[in-house]
């Protein structure tokens, strides 16, 4: 990239600005990336060190697997999002402009069990996809499954994937807009995950349109024993094409 591209650049201003914190999936439409440049090695240790603190499951040996040892390239986007890149791979995390940073579903799908789950039917699927231009739907209780131990631990604000019965790559990525508390309180009803990252999505696409298994079909997710996605990848192929 020319060096001008690397300058700093004030982050362009959206037409609306949503409350902080409060915006559903940053990617529902395109977005551009302004500016690049390379983190520090200082800045480069504390995202790895705040990773891990948030991730237990992210060990260093699977940190230094994502990351590598190369440089980090940060993308600012025009949606106020950022994208952490190493080298010149796809993108690992991304902060959604509110200070929350995530994995993206490219590092999902290499380490699924990174981070708490929600798991949800094959049908539902649907809804959380985008398509037609639609943002896709936030992840509402009533099409939670609930398995027989519980959801675990669950906080206003906590990070979770989502995943549908039967398979076990995640098609989501949000965080919780329900605590245990208002669970007991009310029940299994209204908007239960607040989506910021989903299977379709422009980020998806940023990152090369690419499906874990053949269960990720053009309009939905379904159970797979993780067979070669070359029926997913063909469905994708389709789908673009469907796009131009």
């Amino acid at each position: 990239a020319p060096a001008e591209f690397f300058r700093k650049r004030p982050r362009p201003r959206l037409c609306s600005q949503p409350q902080p914190g409060s915006m559903s999936n940053v990617f529902k439409g395109e977005f551009k990336v302004t500016t690049q440049s390379l983190m520090g090695k200082a800045d480069v240790k504390k995202l790895r060190s705040s990773l891990q603190a948030e991730f237990p499951e992210l060990t260093k040996k699977a940190l230094d697997g994502i990351l590598g040892k190369e440089e980090v390239g940060v993308l600012k986007c025009s949606n106020g999002s950022t994208l952490y890149v190493p080298g010149d791979g796809p993108a690992a995390f991304f902060d959604d402009g509110f200070g929350g940073v995530y994995p993206t579903l490219t590092t999902l799908w290499r380490i699924p069990d990174m981070m708490p789950e929600l798991v949800t039917h094959a049908p539902v699927s649907k809804f959380l996809l985008p398509k037609d231009r639609s943002a896709g739907a936030d992840m509402m209780l009533p099409g939670v499954i609930v398995p027989p131990e519980g959801l675990g631990p669950l906080e206003l604000g906590q990070k979770r994937c989502i995943r549908v019965e039967g398979n076990k790559m995640p098609i989501a990525v949000g965080k919780m807009l329900v605590s245990a508390a208002d669970v007991k309180g009310s029940g299994m009803k209204g908007k239960g995950m607040e989506v910021k990252h989903v299977y379709h999505d422009s980020l998806w696409a940023y990152s090369g349109r690419k499906v874990p298994n053949d269960g990720f079909l053009a309009d939905q997710v379904v159970a797979s024993e993780g067979a070669p996605p070359a029926a997913a990848a063909a469905a994708a192929a389709a789908d673009e094409s469907d796009e131009e």
